[in-house]
């Protein structure tokens, strides 16, 4: 979690009203989510008395939910999937998505 530090984070909302600090360094494929810790009891509360399952996504991983809102919010990383995912802390998990690489520009010169 050392490599976030300094790093400006995003502030994130889930269906249920749980709160989340995003972190992603630029260029990098790696994203930090930090959970606020009453956002988890808010979420918990809010599934079970929606009756909703706890979605555990594609990874399987705590807080999916708000690295997916993070990359829906954000235009240059709306074409990016998620790949991995892994729980540091029980208010920390890292995610590793991949975007697509942008066809470099050749230029010729004429003569």
């Amino acid at each position: 979690m050392s490599d976030y530090w300094g790093v400006g984070y995003a502030n994130v909302s889930t269906q249920c009203g749980g709160g989340y600090q995003v972190y992603r360094i630029p260029g990098e494929p790696r994203i930090l989510v930090r959970a606020y810790e009453i956002s988890e009891a808010r979420q918990a509360f809010c599934e079970e008395y929606n009756g909703l399952e706890r979605s555990v996504g594609m990874t399987g991983v705590r807080h999916e939910e708000a690295v997916l809102e993070y990359m829906a919010e954000r235009p240059d990383l709306k074409s990016c999937t998620l790949v991995s995912g892994a729980e540091i802390t029980s208010l920390h998990s890292e995610f590793v998505i991949s975007c697509p690489v942008a066809p470099e520009v050749a230029i010729r010169a004429k003569g």
